[in-house]
């Protein structure tokens, strides 16, 4: 009993101290503004219907715009209440506002209207008190301007005839909403929406639903689409469009709703392939997923300006025409695969769709692109691209994410990041890679169906995926009883880095000993201040190993676990019988677990012996690839020689996988940069010769060239690349014979080989080869094609060329977001031009960061911040570093997330300053011993 009386006196505390506040609601007195992460989270009135109309206005020759919106919300009254507070950024509301009463038809009167602009809220109080249960019309007026820093926005390209031309386009997600119209911005708040567009004549309309119809507008060039109500949506997927588009339908399949895709009439040929194969990839997905479509249209607009990336929204999807067009003239082979891959990875995403939770981005993110992969395999089989496109893929994570300010993917919304989101996603698309390989498919498709029968709109976590996963592993008996899926995973989703495994053999015995710590690429640094970085973290790590005698490549399946306890350090493993002494054994087959590997010495010098015979091929491809990968990467680390993993590379001679080669290229290209300005270079570049020469001969020497070699396109491009970035002689003559029969009518060089043989002419040529070149960049209307001439124009070896190429890149109005970084990136990297780029950077720092802000290039914070990441890739002192910190600290103080994003930057350049002091001497030693120069470098 006295528990109870204790009860009923908190409750009635409860209710003495919660009666002031209603009755100052009755008294007619605002109530005291709050926080804005506090009144979106439970308002007493919430939205049932939106009916939204907007005229737009476009001056078409400075490319601004108004709208004028008028926009009725239906309401329910949860709590009675005197006031209704909207979210508003940047909008005129009013002056008039009108509230009809439901049952009765009655005008509520309005008392007051408010703004608090800090906040961004709009508050309407009323005269009467709102009626608990009653249903309300909310009607008023408002305007604003188009911009690129709101959710609507107006961009800007030229036509065939060389006349400026618009699109305007929302982008209301992911907290834009408010600055097109009035709203409720808490995206669980889910209402239907009826949208109707005022606009010109000669323009379309396009939205999330199907237009419901056309009628005449008061202005006499001006009309109304009106289009079909929306499933209760977040205020932040409405989406839509005016703009001068020309529409083509895909072809019809069961199982797939209407498809017509909006782009410009001058590269309308362009879509063809994209057009023709969305279809088939939605078909893939409703029977992957077991689910419809959830909409009966799809709308594709197809962008020019990139300055947004692609978006999503059910209904309506937007791409950059980059990541949308091939051309057979024009375009590259891998260009094609990156449009197959882009717009499956944009309708994977749909069937998340109604999952709303920002912080689990990475997660539908990660999964969905993961199964993009297979949409793209079941469309071009012939490609099996999916589980190369995984371990390139895993290269670059592994690259990245070995920095000490590397983020758990878990936390990457919360950095307000690109990059941060980028790598999130990217991450975990391979950690569902691995999942899949442990529990089988079956088991990982009816997983993925279970979670998206109970998920609910807005309420789901990690969690409930891993309990669907492990249900189904239960099931079917997937799974080591002990190993629990949440377990697992939550090893790798909720901290930051990945596992160096270390396997060590004791011969004698036949003992392997296999550890694991955090792999680091710089242990002795973190983030912007020096000191040790914990590398005491673990993780369960699946073991797949196989050795010269198993030769078995087939299998994923984990033939023991490194384990991980909470709160305990990571216990080493023992396993016995893996191998007799004198066969290499070789963990992690196929690359299916994110980590790099180290072996003893006799380990590794048996793996090198293995890749060196005549049998290297019989070692699978993707694991050739990653001992390349990781034993570069460990010698960077420190953890293995330079002698011993440049021996390795001198197996590449024979290597004929594009895979294996591109491994190695991601770390010789880091080499070749950062010695480029060292005493060591041209010994280094002798080195890179005596790998490439015999590779280079048996692709492109007519008669060493051996049969059948002629259909690897991409290894050719990649082998041409190396060679001519290097200045290796019989690339720079193959390449200045090539360019010498082009003409702005002819042009037989092969499309994937174009961007060396450009770049290289182009350094070595003459200024009327440099102005070809760009009479061909203007003749262009292939987007890859014109940044590959951008890019090569910025190979001259002269000032004035590279002075123009920094001024078009910042001063040209109509140039795609990707193009100015391209353009900065390939001037930097130029040896002579970082200088001109860095000064550039420097002196027009301000205007630069205006100019970004206004033209609302996605997050510019982000976007000034890959200026800054281009510079920081070439330091080698610290001065050179404290000179950029000194200039993201003064001018760039203000943008907003720039204190995360500039521990990242400089972490990067702590890490090459730290490799110059620990490992550059190392790198030469290796370097003299392997060519046996006599350069004095080599010497002393």
């Amino acid at each position: 009993m006295v528990r109870l009386v204790w009860h009923l006196v908190v409750l009635q505390l409860c209710l003495l101290k919660a009666a002031p506040a209603r009755n100052d609601r009755r008294s007619g007195r605002p109530s005291p503004i709050e926080p804005r992460s506090q009144w979106s989270s439970a308002p007493d009135v919430r939205p049932l219907h939106y009916n939204l109309s907007l005229l737009t206005e476009v001056d078409e020759v400075n490319l601004h715009g108004t709208f004028h919106g008028e926009l009725t919300i239906r309401v329910h009254v949860w709590r009675e209440t005197r006031t209704i507070v909207l979210s508003t950024s940047g909008l005129k509301v009013g002056p008039k506002v009108w509230l009809i009463r439901k049952n009765t038809g009655g005008r509520v009167a309005v008392r007051k209207l408010w703004h608090d602009v800090r906040h961004q809220r709009f508050g309407i109080h009323f005269k009467s008190l709102l009626w608990l249960g009653e249903e309300y019309s909310l009607m008023l007026k408002f305007s604003g301007q188009l911009s690129r820093t709101s959710g609507y926005f107006v961009g800007g390209y030229v036509d065939a005839s060389s006349h400026p031309q618009w699109v305007a386009v929302s982008q209301l997600a992911p907290n834009l909403a408010n600055t097109v119209f009035p709203c409720f911005e808490d995206p669980t708040l889910l209402s239907p929406f009826v949208l109707n567009l005022a606009h010109t004549r000669n323009t379309n309309a396009v939205s999330n639903t199907r237009v419901r119809a056309t009628s005449d507008h008061e202005r006499d060039n001006y009309m109304w689409t009106s289009f079909h109500q929306t499933p209760p949506t977040s205020v932040q997927k409405l989406a839509f469009s005016i703009n001068r588009f020309t529409g083509q339908k895909s072809p019809r399949l069961a199982k797939c709703p209407e498809l017509v895709t909006w782009l410009r009439p001058r590269i309308a040929d362009q879509g063809a392939y994209a057009i023709g194969i969305a279809p088939q990839i939605i078909v893939f997905f409703v029977g992957l997923f077991g689910k419809p479509y959830p909409s009966v249209k799809i709308d594709q607009l197809v962008l020019p300006d990139t300055a947004y990336q692609s978006h999503e929204h059910v209904g309506l999807v937007s791409y950059p025409e980059r990541a949308f067009l091939y051309s057979e003239q024009g375009s590259t082979a891998m260009a094609k695969q990156q449009v197959a891959s882009h717009v499956a990875q944009e309708f994977s995403h749909h069937w998340f769709s109604d999952l709303e939770n920002p912080a689990l981005y990475w997660l539908h993110y990660g999964l969905s692109d993961y199964l993009a992969g297979f949409a793209v395999d079941k469309v071009e089989p012939t490609w099996r691209l999916h589980e190369l496109a995984m371990v390139r893929q895993g290269f670059a994570v592994l690259d990245e994410d070995s920095r000490a300010s590397a983020q758990a993917v878990s936390l990457a919304h919360a950095t307000q990041s690109a990059a941060d989101d980028t790598q999130a996603y990217h991450k975990s698309a391979l950690l569902f890679r691995m999942l899949h390989s442990l529990i089988g498919t079956q088991v990982f498709v009816n997983a993925i169906r279970l979670y998206l029968r109970r998920s609910q709109k807005g309420a789901t976590n990690q969690t409930l995926l891993w309990k669907a996963f492990q249900e189904e592993s239960d099931r079917q008996m997937s799974l080591r009883q002990d190993i629990q899926v949440s377990r697992l995973m939550e090893s790798w989703t909720l901290q930051p880095g990945y596992p160096l495994v270390k396997v060590v053999r004791d011969y004698a015995t036949q003992r392997v000993t296999v550890t694991q710590e955090r792999f680091l690429r710089n242990p002795r640094v973190g983030g912007d201040s020096p000191g040790p970085i914990s590398r005491r973290h673990c993780w369960w790590v699946p073991l797949t190993f196989t050795s010269a005698g198993r030769d078995s490549w087939v299998s994923a399946l984990p033939s023991e676990w490194l384990t991980c306890q909470a709160y305990q350090p990571a216990r080493p493993l023992v396993l016995t019988e893996v191998a007799p002494p004198d066969d290499w054994v070789v963990f992690n087959l196929r690359v299916t677990t994110l980590c790099r590997v180290t072996y003893d010495d006799h380990n590794w010098w048996l793996i090198g012996q293995a890749l060196a015979g005549r049998n290297a091929s019989n070692i699978d491809r993707f694991t050739r690839a990653q001992l390349v990968s990781d034993v570069l990467s460990l010698a960077g680390a420190g953890v293995v020689t330079y002698d011993l993993a440049l021996g390795f590379l001198q197996n590449l001679q024979r290597e004929d996988e594009f895979i294996v080669w591109q491994a190695a290229a991601r770390n010789l290209r880091w080499l070749h940069r950062t010695l480029l300005n060292t005493p060591i270079i041209s010994v280094f570049k002798s080195f890179m010769w005596s790998i490439l020469q015999p590779k280079f001969d048996e692709l492109f020497d007519p008669q060493t060239r051996s049969a059948g070699k002629n259909n690897k396109l991409d290894l050719k491009g990649l082998i041409l690349k190396l060679a001519c970035q290097t200045d290796m002689g019989p690339c720079a003559d193959l390449a200045l014979k090539e360019f010498a029969g082009l003409t702005l009518k002819s042009n037989r060089i092969p499309i994937d080989q174009r961007e060396t043989i450009y770049c290289t002419a182009i350094r070595y040529g003459t200024e009327a080869d440099w102005t070809l070149l760009r009479r061909l960049y203007k003749r262009s209307n292939v987007a890859e094609e014109r940044g590959i001439i951008l890019s090569a124009l910025t190979c001259s070896r002269e000032n004035w060329a590279l002075d123009k190429m920094l001024g078009l890149a910042f001063g040209s109005r109509y140039l795609p977001k990707g193009d100015v970084l391209l353009i900065f990136s390939a001037v930097a990297q130029n040896p002579l031009g970082f200088i001109l780029a860095k000064r550039y950077l420097v002196d027009n720092i301000q205007a630069i960061t205006k100019l970004y802000g206004v033209l609302g290039y996605g997050n510019s914070t982000d976007e000034i911040a890959q200026l800054v990441t281009v510079l920081m890739e070439k330091v080698s002192t610290e001065s050179e570093l404290d000179y950029l910190r000194e200039l993201m600290k003064k001018d760039l103080r203000y943008l907003p997330g720039i204190e995360a994003t500039s521990r990242r930057i400089l972490d990067l350049g702590h890490d090459i300053i730290a490799w110059h002091k620990r490992q550059y001497l190392h790198l030469v030693s290796a370097v003299c011993n392997i060519t046996g120069s006599i350069e004095p470098q080599c010497l002393y």
